[in-house]
């Protein structure tokens, strides 16, 4: 194959080429994201193999430490932007993306690719998903009666249930981000998933200005839901949201929602991506993201890749030894 291997391509070639993407630029392997995760202390690296100078193939990495050994993760990446070249490319790829780990003293990288669909003996065995396996897209290219025809009559009642009992909807400064934790806590607790170290939240509002934003909905000057939302190259990523125990009744985070629908449509967003659904681990949210209509799609899968087979090894006895003690 004769592409060329560039790397730490800079951010505004690396983003350009991101947001050719059809639904738009994967925010986890983005130029934004990047800067978070800088501003979080991790070290970022960038592969992209192009050809006559056009990027084709582009591999944002973080790195992390464990036990004392190096591991490569590369969120929704490798991303191949020509699909009918996947098959060709895939080999060439994982042989630099080996070589380049092995220079880097990295033991194992863990990929999840959001759009490279190949035979899962390719890639290895899939492993327990650190995104989430499945998501859910909204083709902002419809009007907004085409959008509100294809949500589930419920949810096209409770958005106007909750104009009509007074929730208001309005963008959250920095300094409301802690009422935003707080039912953030709640949820968390409520629907059963881990949330993030407060700090990451910060993060995300100071360093990924002016693309990602805090929305909140008080009724009677009280607030009872909210959510991070990312508008960026092209696409609409629901990060996190929240919402209260007590004022459930109010139907706030279907307005919310909705709201941000046409905000995305008015940021020229092709896609409103949902972020992550699961019927097991999250009835109750998937139900409520399916409720406002969108092409479910699966991701390939969450894969690993052991660079030096005796290290790996080694890690993972290491591993157990320190939870054995911690217990």
């Amino acid at each position: 194959m004769d592409w060329e291997l560039t790397e730490n391509l800079e951010d505004k070639a690396w983003d350009q080429t991101l947001s050719r993407l059809p639904d738009g630029a994967e925010l986890l392997q983005s130029g934004l994201w990047r800067k978070i995760a800088l501003a979080e202390n991790r070290i970022v690296r960038r592969l992209a193999w192009q050809k006559k100078g056009v990027p084709v193939v582009l591999a944002q990495i973080l790195e992390s430490s464990r036990v004392g050994f190096k591991f490569w993760y590369l969120p929704r990446g490798p991303i191949c932007l020509q699909p009918d070249q996947a098959e060709i490319a895939w080999p060439q790829v994982i042989a630099d993306l080996k070589t380049q780990a092995r220079r880097a003293g990295v033991i194992a990288l863990r990929f999840e690719p959001e759009n490279w669909f190949l035979p899962s003996d390719i890639f290895g065995r899939p492993l327990k998903p650190v995104q989430p396996a499945k998501s859910l897209f909204l083709d902002l290219s419809k009007s907004q009666e085409a959008l509100w025809a294809q949500m589930h009559p419920k949810t096209r009642y409770n958005i106007r249930l909750a104009e009509k009992k007074g929730v208001e909807i309005y963008r959250g400064c920095k300094s409301e981000l802690s009422s935003f934790l707080q039912l953030l806590q709640a949820t968390t607790k409520r629907d059963h998933f881990r949330g993030h170290n407060p700090a990451h939240y910060q993060h995300l509002l100071a360093e990924g200005e002016p693309a990602i934003e805090l929305w909140l909905a008080r009724r009677e000057g009280k607030i009872i839901a909210g959510g991070i939302f990312s508008f960026y190259q092209g696409r609409a990523v629901y990060l996190h949201g929240a919402s209260a125990d007590a004022e459930r009744q109010y139907m706030a985070p279907h307005l919310l929602q909705g709201q941000m629908i046409l905000r995305a449509k008015e940021k020229g967003c092709r896609y409103y991506d949902f972020y992550g659904i699961d019927e097991q681990k999250w009835p109750g949210v998937t139900r409520f993201k399916r409720g406002f209509g969108g092409e479910e799609r699966t991701y390939p899968g969450t894969f690993n890749l052991t660079v030096s087979r005796g290290r790996y090894f080694l890690y993972l006895f290491l591993s157990r030894l320190v939870r054995i003690f911690r217990s």
